[in-house]
Formats: C-alpha cells, sequence, structure tokens
C-alpha cells in the first residue's frame, strides 16, 4: 500500500480556489409573474402552482415562469435598500420644503419595503440559502449587461423591468 503525502499548503490553496469558485457561481432559482385577466392586475410570487391558480375575482390566472440568478438580484436589491437609505437620509436633513419633503419620504420609505418585501422573497425563493455576490456591485452591472439604473439610482433587473410585456394577451399598460 503506497501513502501519499498531502501538503497542508496545497490543501489550503484547492479549499480557497474552491470557496472563490463558488462565491462567483450563480443561484438559480425561479420567480413566477401572475396576470388576472379580469382585473388586469400584475404581480409576482415565489411559489409554483403547476396546477393553476385562481384570482380573487374567480378568474383564472395566467402564470409565466421565470429562471433567474437569485444572488445577483439579491445583490442589486440590497444595494437598492442603501441607495435608498441615503436618499432618506438626504430627505431628512434638507427640509425646507416640508410638504414635498414628507410625501418624498413616503414614497421613499414604500420603495423601501418593497425592496425588502422582495428580498425576503428571494429567501424564500432559494430556500433561505441565497447570498449575495461579495464583490461590488458595479463588476456585477457589467457581467449583467441587461441591468439599467432608474432616475433615482436604483438598479432594475431583467425580472422586474416591464412585467406587462410577459403575458401577450394583456392591452392594458401599467401606469
Amino acid at each position: 500500500m503506497s501513502e501519499k503525502t498531502i501538503s497542508l499548503d496545497q490543501f489550503r490553496k484547492k479549499r480557497e480556489e474552491a470557496k472563490a469558485q463558488e462565491e462567483l457561481e450563480p443561484f438559480e432559482g425561479c420567480l413566477v409573474w401572475l396576470h388576472c385577466p379580469n382585473c388586469q392586475k400584475i404581480e409576482y410570487t415565489e411559489v409554483r402552482a403547476p396546477g393553476g391558480r385562481t384570482h380573487r375575482c374567480g378568474t383564472k390566472v395566467e402564470e409565466v415562469e421565470v429562471f433567474l440568478d437569485l444572488r445577483a438580484e439579491l445583490s442589486f436589491t440590497l444595494e437598492n435598500l442603501k441607495t435608498i437609505e441615503a436618499h432618506l437620509l438626504e430627505v431628512g436633513q434638507n427640509r425646507l420644503k416640508k410638504l414635498l419633503a414628507r410625501s418624498l419620504e413616503k414614497t421613499l420609505l414604500q420603495l423601501k419595503a418593497s425592496e425588502e418585501e422582495y428580498a425576503s422573497r428571494l429567501q424564500k425563493a432559494g430556500g433561505g440559502r441565497v447570498v449575495p455576490y461579495p464583490q461590488e456591485t458595479q463588476p456585477l452591472v457589467e457581467r449583467f449587461a441587461e441591468v439599467q439604473i432608474n432616475p433615482l439610482g436604483l438598479y432594475v433587473t431583467p425580472f422586474r423591468l416591464e412585467p406587462h410585456k410577459r403575458f401577450p394577451n394583456n392591452t392594458k399598460e401599467p401606469s
């Protein structure tokens, strides 16, 4: 029986390389866009329903499954939350026009709540094991070229961009 000696340095190097590779790998998952043809309401969910589902109004809902990188979505969402927090601090410091500042602050708080909900749903879709990419956001933007930045400085990923266009029978565009 020949015994092979294992170098501790080689073992550590191999383990670090594997960890570095794992940090760059996507975490594939699925979210589902839902459209009620009767109400013209569009929503998303992390729960698939192979047998279909019925909306509150009693109409069968159209569904479109979208497979995506949950890590990238979570990374962009967390960056959006940082940007919203910065805007909230800015609004809190500039209270020249109190009425405008209050309505802007209310809107930003609603936006923050929706981003937090989205992050929560991403975690649920990934079974609670989704971690954001460890790198800065700019390399991610370059890696995912289809990501857009809106006028507030928030990242809009392809999943959340124009969901009404995913349903060919949808005649109403959201306002």
